[in-house]
């Protein structure tokens, strides 16, 4: 029987002989009998026999279920985006995605930025689309396209029919930020601030949808990403450019540093650049 097992096995007799006595030393009980023509379990043997079966194919699935990850047959990505982005860019992304690798499951989450990092450091998404805060170690990033900051307001605000303005004209107005912790308030503070040493918003919101309704509600302007009016479709609000300077922000496919994606995130991140690429901007 040794002969046969090891020929099963590609190695030589001896080599099971010690694996088995090895595996008898380690477990501290005979597992066979030994004749001279003949080997046959022990009782104790035959009582492990079985169990050793089922941990031999819980990992023939386990390797399974690794090579079908491996090579997209199954397997599950997560992705956070801000509320924008998860509106715009990332919905036309992973339809091609599916299309591509339609057994993959894919869960979006849509939040605030600023709630992006926290999200991806506590390992409860994959990777992530936003803006990359610069003095977070923890953090990396794959620039994917620039967009540009633009002033929002109503239809009817003395600026809509406007090709412009300038950052400086806000001085006067009401003005609807972001969340201080925000990666996009920080952009706009630093403008703001340069040419409005006392500027104070008028109101603060976590989302820019909120921003969107309060504008439209006459509340005031928001300056906030290009592709925010794409929000807008039942509200009456415009955009328009905002010069001296003109502002842009890097959009980034963000990950945890120094953490390796599993095949599905990788060829999810993969899609998107590849989609970038396509549309830079945005």
């Amino acid at each position: 029987q040794f002969n046969l097992a090891a020929r099963n096995l590609h190695l030589t007799q001896s080599a099971v002989s010690i694996l088995i006595r090895d595996l008898e030393s380690e477990i501290g009980v005979r597992l066979f009998d030994r004749h001279t023509r003949m080997v046959s379990l022990t009782l104790v043997g035959q009582e492990f026999l079985p169990q050793a079966r089922k941990i031999l194919k819980d990992l023939e699935l386990a390797v399974g279920d690794v090579r079908d990850n491996a090579s997209l047959k199954r397997g599950q990505v997560t992705i956070a985006a801000a509320i924008v982005l998860a509106a715009t860019i990332v919905p036309p992304v992973i339809a091609r995605f599916l299309r591509m690798y339609p057994e993959i499951s894919v869960n979006i989450r849509d939040m605030p930025e600023e709630q992006i990092s926290p999200a991806l450091k506590r390992n409860e998404v994959d990777i992530a689309l936003g803006t990359l805060s610069e003095d977070d170690p923890e953090i990396t990033g794959t620039s994917l396209m620039r967009d540009k900051l633009m002033l929002v307001c109503r239809e009817d605000h003395k600026f809509a029919k406007r090709k412009s303005v300038r950052w400086a004209e806000l001085k006067d107005e009401k003005l609807i930020t972001l969340a201080a912790s925000n990666p996009l308030r920080n952009i706009v503070d630093h403008n703001l601030i340069r040419v409005v040493p006392n500027f104070k918003p008028k109101y603060e919101v976590r989302f820019s949808t909120t921003a969107i309704s309060m504008i439209g509600a006459g509340m005031g302007v928001a300056v906030l990403p290009e592709n925010s009016s794409l929000l807008a479709s039942d509200v009456t609000v415009t955009t328009v450019d905002l010069i001296d300077p003109p502002v842009m922000r890097d959009v980034s496919l963000l990950q945890r540093r120094h953490h390796s994606l599993s095949p599905a995130a990788e060829h999810l991140k993969n899609v998107f650049i590849a989609w970038a690429a396509d549309h830079p901007r945005g």
